[in-house]
C-alpha cells in the first residue's frame, strides 16, 4: 500500500467485482414513452488502493464463458437462462404496468438467445404485449432452442426479411420498452443490413431502451463513430467492458449494471482486466494538523498566464488555495503582471524571465493560459527535474518539442490534456493515428504514458488516468456536463498541483484531484444548475472541508 493510501478513503456505489448488483429504480412516465435515470447509492468505504469495479476486454469474458462450459461443465443453456434472469430481475420492477408493450430485437447469436429468454420470462410474469423481431435466419444452437420455446409459447415472432417492414416499424416506434439483443459483444465490425436498420429505427423510438450485455454496434474493435444502439440501461455479464468506456460510447450505455450468469468466481478473479472504475460518492481526506501553517502545506509555483489569457492562471491559483496549498507564487509575463498582482492579493506574483529560480518550490504547475511559442522555456523548466503538472498550452509546447525530435529530460510529471491535446501529443509521437476504437484508445493512452514517462489525466465526459509502468488505467465517471465550462480544466490542474505540492505521489494526486473536482462539480450543479469556474472553485473549498475526517 502506498504511503498516502491510508489517508484516502473512497465510498463507491454499486457492485463488487461484477458478482453482485442491487436494483435501482426506473420511474417511467405515465405512457412509458420516456424514462429517467435511476441510481441507488450503497455506501462502501474502501481504502484508495482497493478497486471494486473492473473493466475488461470482451474477449476475456468470452474466454470465461468458454471455460465455464468446457472446464466447469456448465451447460450453455444454463448460462443463457441465468443471464436472462439477471436482466429480467433488473427490469421487471421498473415496468409497473403489465399492459406495457415490450419489443425484443433479436439477432441469431447467443445475444439474441438471451433476448428471447428474457421475453419468455416477461410472459411468465404476466406481460402479454410482447413481440420478438428476428434479424437473422441463422441461429446458434442455444438461440434456436430459445426461438422454438418462444414459438411454442405463442409469443409473436416477426422476421425482418431483408428490410424493415411497416409492421416492424409500427411495433418499434410504438413500443414502451425496447430490448436490444441484436449483436452483443460478438460484433466484429460495424452494423450492417437489417441489424443497422433496426438500430437506426430503435434510436428514433421514444421507448425506454435496455441493452443486453452491450448496446449493439458498441464493440472494442469497432470505430466509435459507427452507428450503435442508444440505451438507457445496459445489463452486462461478468464485468464491465472496455467498449463501454470510450468518451464517445459511454453515453450509449446509460446506467450499467453487472450480473454474473453463474461464471465460476475463480475464473473472474483470475481473468485479466484493463482498467479500474471509480464512481465517486464520497471521499475522506485526513485533516490538516492543528499545527499546520503555510510553509508546511506546500509551496506551489505556477508558470502561466499571457496577455490574451489572464484568467486561466488565476483560476488555477485560487483552486490550489482551495485544495489546501499553503503558498502559491505565480510567474507571468511582464505585461500581465499588473493585472495578476491586482486580482490575486493572496498570490505572490513575479515577472517571468529566463533567469528565474524555480528550484525552491515543492511542485510546479506549468502552462495554464500560457499562449504559444513557449517550447524552449518549457524545455529549461522540465530540465530542473521538479514535480510538475503540465496543462493546456504547456502540453502544446511539449508536443512541439516532440515534433522537433528533442530529447526531453524531466522529473516526476503529470499531464492533463483534453481529447484535442491528447491527439496533438499522440500525433507528435506516432504521426498517423489508428482508427478510433475503444481498444485503440485505451491502448494508446497507456503507451503514451509509458513513452513519455508521465502520468496522463485525460479529460472528457469521463476521465482516464494512465500511469507509466502500471497495468491498469483508472477511469472516473463524471458524466456531469455542467463541468464542461471554460476554466474547469484550469481548476482541475490547480487541485492536482496543490496535492502534489503537499507531498502526495503522482498517481494518488491525479486520482484524488479528479475525484475532488468531480464532487465539486456535482455540488455546484445541485446548488446552481449551471455555473462558471469561479463558482466551481468556491464549491471546491466547501467539498474539501466536508470530506476532511
Amino acid at each position: 500500500m502506498s504511503p498516502s493510501a491510508g489517508i484516502i478513503q473512497i465510498r463507491l456505489t454499486g457492485l463488487i467485482s461484477g458478482l453482485m448488483a442491487t436494483p435501482g429504480h426506473l420511474y417511467p412516465t405515465e405512457n412509458h414513452k420516456t424514462c429517467q435515470a435511476w441510481f441507488v447509492d450503497h455506501p462502501l468505504f474502501l481504502l484508495y488502493s482497493t478497486c471494486m469495479k473492473q473493466i475488461a476486454l470482451s474477449s476475456e469474458i468470452a474466454k470465461i464463458d468458454t471455460a465455464s462450459q468446457s472446464v466447469f461443465r456448465l451447460p450453455a443453456l444454463s448460462l443463457m437462462e441465468n443471464a436472462a434472469m439477471g436482466v429480467w430481475s433488473e427490469v421487471q420492477h421498473r415496468i409497473p404496468d403489465k399492459g406495457a408493450s415490450l419489443v425484443f430485437l433479436c439477432g441469431g447469436g447467443n445475444n439474441g438467445g438471451d433476448a428471447l429468454a428474457v421475453a419468455r420470462l416477461a410472459y411468465n410474469s404476466g406481460f402479454r404485449k410482447i413481440s420478438c423481431i428476428l434479424s437473422s435466419n441463422h441461429f446458434t444452437s442455444s438461440c434456436d432452442r430459445q426461438r422454438e420455446i418462444i414459438a411454442n409459447y405463442g409469443i409473436a415472432l416477426i422476421r425482418a426479411e431483408g428490410s424493415v417492414s411497416d409492421r416492424i416499424k409500427e411495433s418499434v416506434l410504438q413500443a414502451d420498452f425496447l430490448f436490444d439483443g441484436l449483436a452483443g459483444t460478438g460484433l466484429n465490425g460495424p452494423l450492417r443490413g437489417v441489424a443497422l436498420s433496426l438500430v437506426e429505427l430503435a434510436n428514433r423510438s421514444p421507448a425506454c431502451k435496455i441493452a443486453i450485455d452491450t448496446p449493439s454496434g458498441v464493440s472494442e474493435d469497432v470505430v466509435v463513430s459507427s452507428p450503435h444502439f442508444q440505451a438507457d440501461l445496459c445489463v452486462t455479464f461478468g464485468r464491465r467492458k472496455v467498449a463501454m468506456f470510450h468518451p464517445f460510447t459511454r453515453s450509449a450505455c446509460g446506467e450499467i449494471i453487472v450480473k454474473n450468469p453463474s461464471f465460476p468466481p475463480q475464473l473472474l478473479e483470475e481473468s485479466p482486466v484493463m482498467a479500474n472504475l471509480y464512481t465517486l460518492a464520497d471521499i475522506s481526506l485526513e485533516k490538516l494538523s492543528s499545527s499546520s501553517y503555510k510553509n508546511s502545506r506546500g509551496h506551489l509555483g505556477i508558470v502561466g498566464g499571457s496577455k490574451e489569457y489572464t484568467g486561466a492562471a488565476r483560476l488555477s491559483a485560487r483552486s490550489a488555495f482551495a485544495s489546501r496549498a499553503g503558498l502559491v507564487t505565480l510567474y507571468c509575463d511582464e505585461e500581465v503582471y499588473p493585472i495578476a498582482a491586482a486580482e490575486l492579493p493572496s498570490v505572490m506574483v513575479r515577472i517571468l524571465d529566463h533567469v528565474v529560480d524555480l528550484s525552491r518550490y515543492d511542485a510546479l504547475l506549468v502552462g495554464p493560459g500560457w499562449g504559444k511559442g513557449r517550447s524552449s522555456l518549457l524545455e529549461s523548466i522540465l530540465s530542473l527535474g521538479k514535480r510538475i503538472v503540465l496543462d493546456a498550452d504547456g502540453i502544446t509546447a511539449y508536443a512541439t518539442l516532440l515534433q522537433e525530435k528533442k530529447s526531453i529530460s524531466h522529473g516526476p510529471l503529470i499531464m492533463t490534456p483534453h481529447l484535442g491535446e491528447l491527439k496533438t501529443l499522440a500525433t507528435a509521437l506516432y504521426g498517423e493515428l489508428p482508427e478510433d476504437t475503444p481498444l485503440a484508445f485505451f491502448s494508446m493512452i497507456q503507451e503514451v504514458a509509458d513513452r513519455l514517462d508521465a502520468t496522463l489525466v485525460i479529460k472528457s465526459s469521463l476521465v482516464h488516468i494512465a500511469t507509466p509502468g502500471k497495468k491498469h488505467l483508472a477511469v472516473v465517471e463524471g458524466l456531469n456536463p455542467s463541468l464542461g465550462v471554460a476554466g474547469s480544466g484550469d481548476v482541475l490542474s490547480g487541485v492536482i498541483a496543490a496535492l502534489l505540492a503537499g507531498g502526495m505521489e503522482l498517481q494518488e494526486a491525479s486520482l484524488l484531484g479528479v475525484l475532488l473536482h468531480q464532487k465539486a462539480g456535482a455540488v455546484a450543479h445541485a446548488k446552481y444548475g449551471y455555473y462558471d469556474s469561479e463558482t466551481l472553485v468556491e464549491c471546491l473549498g466547501q467539498v474539501i472541508m466536508e470530506v476532511e475526517r
